[in-house]
């Protein structure tokens, strides 16, 4: 990779980071130019910027002027030194051919030959690289002109004119292929080493509506008319088969998609005596995924600042399937918008095809990344989904048994065996012990298979996609086929090589009963073709993604079984990841530049620690204030009611009736003077349903609504939308004794992360207590337990309790959300005022006008003023 001699320097106005508006403020413009700094000096950036601050915007406003700047200063430098090493050759072979010692003036020659050279291929890969991209260009633009010129009739909606075909597969297209090629991604390797890779910015956030916010905010500049932006998303996104779509589920879809790719198979089934059974029809080719459509659909995507809904219409007028547009996109992208999981897994990662070599890596969102990686790498199975993969794989083996390779049958028959022990573990209740934690070498120890390469079986698995193949077999024939004599079989345990032996021959007598070795056990299917089955899960997948986990290093990781005695097929074991930063790793060594950044990362010190602490002296942090003035936030501590009972709403008080009579005391109060929308926040769905349930029995609830409408969070998502609509249409009256709207949400509930209670929706954020997770969660405390092993006490109670105030910061946050926005946040609880380490963690520009009052009439009177002061304005 080339590098420039002298360090780039950030540009000093807006206008030459092409803002969008006339001048930035003070805060926007030292971000952009932070940002710039930090990705050209290759550091980690931590940057800390509210909510409404326009954060989204400034992010990409500095990172792609970086990237002009660069790409600019690379062609002009790398022709300069060209030259510059072209005059020195031939300085010094006229030197050279004068010169008494010759020798040493030939190999400085020949050193600087080399490195000439090595500059001389890199500006053709360059040069040819903008030649295909301006290749590229021409063709979206017939793509386009084809795509306005096409005259369409209201309501056609038949591909080119053609319905879908029907494809009859043979039980030949569920055959797992040989997978001895061990060197077959060589020949793509070198490929890609002839490759010109330009510098590539990846923004990466929590949702695709967020990233969708992203889009629009760089359409918006002068760079959404020359950028390359490309959005991946699932298939579940961006399916455009009416048929697939409404299967809902994107594992259903996933597998649907890739059943529909198949090529046609053989059409019949052949019994014993070669008389021809009936066709048994099992998928149907996509027509969308047509290779010629969906190349013309990447190039116009690639010259057309797209979000995903506008691709997907674009994709249903070529008649080309979006998913597979996108991902050929990738590699001539200069900005990916992409999701957490294609970003910080790897295995997924690489099966997008995702390269973060040299990439700047920009983390928005990112005050959760540290649970965000745990929860990606942990993977749980059930007993149930265990004995499922386990009857599928016995029979699909039985099957295919005399056409397997040796190397794939072993592989199978290792993975059946796997897959056993793993149930047996489960299905062996130990007594007075509803779970167990055990470390990753102690189940396979426990399992009689630590001695076999689990990574082989991946490998296996991946190439030969078996996890698919197993599945449309287990849908392909009747659910009688599937109850084999290998179904419950028990496993003898003896020692991990002899138990796996022993059970081998077993499987072997098993099929040698049913048949000889040298034929294959017919399929054919025999139900009512009229009657349709029900859909069979694919049991393989979470297998396999257990295992994937089970072959991660040992000591970062835990297994946590749970045990259900009225229901044995609920027992699960889950792998837990502990050391996250250990998975961040890659990222942070491939990439030139990382950037995370939120609307409230405190506390940043546990980031630091976890994901940066081999490289902290890459590390910039920036925490920058509201954009609006400071009298336009009042943050309120309030230590005791209107009759002076302490708040204290620890997990010893949640039965307390005079605290619930105090708390609804001063919610009454502040409805009286904050006006429209209040939003309060609990720290569970149960002590929520705890205090609503008193305010209807103390006929409190009356007099509150007198006051305002109230609404309660659901604890399912099926009526969020309908209730945020009617909280909406409240909070925004002012007319009558009833005046605006009181919301009671969860703390890490739906309400509580990424929605918007901006101006009348949330003058006043009410938070109760302090939101501690349950400490004796066998997970909590085994995290715990493992961060004051390798960071040193109290590492893990730190962990504890950033974990609650990362959970009130995100409530605070859904306030305030533009300049001219205001509000009161009230934090109730004893502790907020009392405990200065607890008021270090909340967002700078809440600490610093903190007001704790010991007595709730302080903070009426300031809640009035406020207010009054800003009804005047």
């Amino acid at each position: 990779m080339f590098r420039l001699e002298k360090p780039l320097l950030p540009p000093e106005s807006g206008e030459e980071f092409q803002f969008p508006f006339a001048t930035p403020y003070a805060i926007q413009l030292d971000l952009m130019r932070s940002l710039y700094s930090a990705v050209d000096q290759r550091q980690v950036g931590i940057f800390e910027s509210p909510t409404g601050t326009g954060k989204s915007l400034t992010l990409t406003c500095g990172v792609l002027s970086w990237l002009r700047d660069y790409e600019a200063a690379v062609a002009k430098e790398l022709v300069e030194k060209i030259d510059r090493l072209k005059e020195e050759v031939r300085r010094l072979e006229q030197e050279t051919a004068i010169a008494v010692d010759w020798i040493s003036g030939q190999f400085e020659t020949l050193g600087i030959k080399k490195e000439l050279g090595e500059l001389k291929d890199l500006k053709e890969l360059r040069d040819e690289y903008e030649k295909r991209l301006g290749e590229l260009k021409v063709k979206s633009m017939k793509v386009k002109q084809r795509r306005f010129a096409k005259v369409r009739l209201k309501g056609k909606e038949e591909v080119n004119g053609e319905t879908e075909k029907e494809v009859a597969l043979g039980e030949d297209d569920f055959l797992v292929d040989d997978s001895d090629e061990e060197d077959s991604g060589k020949l793509e390797e070198d490929e890609d080493q002839l490759k010109f890779k330009p510098v590539q910015v990846i923004f990466c956030s929590r949702t695709h509506s967020q990233l969708g916010q992203v889009v629009n905010e760089v359409r918006r500049t002068e760079f959404g008319k020359q950028i390359r932006l490309t959005t991946l998303a699932s298939r579940q996104n961006f399916c455009i088969n009416p048929e697939v779509r409404k299967l809902r589920s994107n594992p259903l879809i996933n597998e649907r998609c890739l059943e529909l790719q198949k090529k046609s198979g053989k059409a019949t089934v052949v019994d014993e005596d070669q008389n021809t059974r009936k066709k048994r029809k099992v998928a149907q080719k996509c027509s969308f995924y047509n290779r010629q459509a969906i190349e013309d659909l990447k190039n116009d995507s690639l010259f057309e600042v797209q979000d995903i809904e506008e691709l997907v219409t674009f994709a249903n007028q070529e008649k080309a399937c979006p998913y597979y547009a996108t991902r050929a996109a990738i590699p001539d992208s200069q900005l990916l918008m992409i999701p957490y999981q294609n970003l910080l897994h790897r295995r997924t990662r690489e099966q997008t095809g995702i390269d973060i070599k040299n990439a700047i890596i920009i983390i928005d969102e990112a005050h959760n990344l540290l649970d965000t990686i745990s929860n990606i790498h942990s993977q749980e199975v059930t007993l149930e989904q265990l004995q499922q993969a386990k009857l599928h794989l016995s029979a699909y083996k039985t099957q295919y048994f005399a056409r397997f390779s040796t190397t794939n049958l072993l592989k199978i028959n290792q993975l059946l065996f796997v897959v056993s022990q793993l149930g047996k573990i489960l299905d062996n209740l130990p007594k007075d012990v509803s779970f167990r934690m055990v470390e990753t070498h102690e189940l396979m120890t426990e399992g009689n298979f630590f001695n076999i390469n689990l990574n082989e079986i991946l490998q296996f698995s991946d190439k030969t996609r078996i996890a698919q193949k197993v599945h449309g077999f287990a849908q392909s024939v009747p659910a009688a086929q599937l109850q084999g004599p290998v179904r419950n079989r028990p496993v003898p345990k003896k020692s991990a090589s002899g138990a796996l032996k022993d059970y081998l021959k077993q499987l072997e007598h098993d099929v040698s009963k049913k048949g000889k070795k040298t034929e294959s056990v017919e399929v054919v299917e025999q139900q009512n073709p009229e009657e349709k089955r029900e859909f069979i899960t694919n049991a393989i997948r979470p297998l396999l993604s257990f295992l994937e986990c089970l072959a991660e290093d040992f000591d970062d990781g835990r297994i946590l079984l749970t045990y259900n005695k009225d229901d044995k097929k609920k027992c699960t074991m889950k792998y837990l990841l502990l050391n996250p930063g250990a998975r961040f790793q890659e990222i942070l060594t491939s990439s030139r530049s990382v950037i995370l950044a939120g609307g409230t990362m405190q506390p940043i010190e546990e980031l630091t620690e976890q994901l940066f602490k081999s490289c902290q002296e890459r590390v910039q942090v920036k925490s920058y204030g509201h954009v609006v003035p400071a009298d336009a936030v009042l943050p309120l501590a309030i230590a005791k009611g209107p009759s002076g009972k302490e708040l204290l709403f620890n997990f010893a008080n949640r039965q307390n009736k005079e605290l619930l009579n105090e708390l609804s005391s001063v919610l009454s109060n502040i409805c009286q003077v904050v006006p429209h929308g209040v939003v309060c926040f609990f720290s569970s769905y149960d002590y929520l349903d705890q205090f609503y349930n008193h305010l209807k029995q103390s006929d409190r609830l009356t007099k509150l609504e007198e006051r305002k409408q109230v609404f309660r969070e659901p604890r399912g998502s099926a009526q969020v939308e309908k209730i945020l609509a009617d909280y909406s249409k409240a909070a925004r009256q002012w007319a009558g004794t009833q005046t605006g709207a009181l919301m009671l949400s969860v703390v890490g509930g739906k309400l509580s992360e990424g929605l918007n209670f901006s101006d009348e929706l949330g003058r006043c954020v009410v938070v109760v207590g302090l939101p501690y997770p349950n400490r004796t969660s066998p997970e909590l405390v085994e995290r715990m337990r493992f961060l004051d092993k390798t960071l040193q006490p109290p590492a893990g109670n730190e962990y504890y309790e950033n974990l609650c105030m990362k959970a009130v910061n995100q409530c605070i946050g859904r306030a305030v959300r533009h300049i001219r926005d205001y509000a009161s946040v009230v934090l109730l609880d004893t502790r907020y005022g009392s405990n200065d380490k607890i008021r270090k963690k909340l967002p700078s520009w809440i600490s610093a006008g903190m007001q704790c009052v010991e007595r709730y009439g302080q903070a009426h009177g300031s809640l009035v003023r406020f207010f009054k002061d800003k009804g005047k304005k």
